[in-house]
């Protein structure tokens, strides 16, 4: 569907696994954005398998690495967990319950959405911690610390704010100041040097398969334009014997 390299990352419900495609985007984007409880599970019309999205089984991007990117900027936004809970023993009560969530000097007691909101992400805790420090990555933590996952009543506090956008800004202005970028692009010149050495175009996409054609050289003919052959060629001798022997026949 693009022209561009493309990937999503959807959970498999009824094979319990992680499922990676690369084809018809706006099905596997709407199965990537089914956020239990609050979209339903889209049905792969593949197999029939439900799918829901990728961040139950993996949420970070170590799967563009594999796909082949050689830099990965990788922007966090996910909501930053609260560490400090209430401990309330055994048993829980519901009118104590419900005076903590009226109070709000009471400590923090977390509801059904922010338990569900921990379940989706805690098995990718320390893939993230991985991904972090590796030599390939780039990881960017916008300043979104007060904004919880479920906070969709704040979304024009975070959009009309530019708070993504105004650190993205100061952010990239020191990479381009330091070796960041340069380092880049170097990575990226030295793929495409070792990228033209090669002949074959096996695996290759139709990005991949416009830069060969574009560095084929033309044929060159063995005679100049405005040269001409004194041989004929078997079909013109061919055509010279026919017309010798009618004109024969003529006289």
């Amino acid at each position: 569907d693009l022209w561009l390299p493309y990937f999503n990352v959807t959970t498999d419900i009824t094979a319990s696994a992680m499922r990676v495609h690369q084809d018809c985007v706006w099905r596997y984007v709407r199965a990537s954005a089914s956020y239990t409880p609050y979209l339903p599970p889209l049905c792969d019309p593949k197999d029939g398998h439900l799918l829901v999205d990728g961040c139950y089984v993996n949420n970070v991007p170590d799967i563009a690495r594999n796909t082949g990117a050689r830099t990965v900027i990788a922007i966090d936004v996910g909501s930053q967990d609260e560490t400090d809970l209430c401990n309330y023993g055994d048993c829980l009560s519901g009118w104590w319950l419900l005076w903590k969530r009226i109070n709000p000097w009471a400590e923090k007691v977390p509801d059904m959405a922010e338990i569900q909101s921990r379940l989706a992400y805690v098995s990718c805790v320390r893939q993230l911690e991985v991904v972090k420090k590796s030599a390939y990555c780039e990881y960017i933590r916008p300043p979104i610390d007060r904004f919880k996952t479920m906070d969709f009543g704040k979304f024009d506090e975070i959009y009309f704010q530019d708070v993504g956008y105004q650190h993205g800004k100061l952010l990239f202005t020191g990479w381009a100041r330091g070796d960041i970028i340069e380092n880049m692009l170097k990575d990226h010149r030295s793929a495409d040097y070792n990228d033209s050495k090669r002949t074959d175009c096996t695996g290759a996409d139709f990005t991949d398969l416009a830069e060969i054609v574009s560095r084929i050289e033309p044929v060159q003919s063995y005679l100049a334009a405005e040269e001409e052959s004194d041989c004929l060629t078997e079909y013109e001798e061919d055509g010279m014997d026919t017309v010798r022997e009618e004109e024969g026949e003529e006289e």
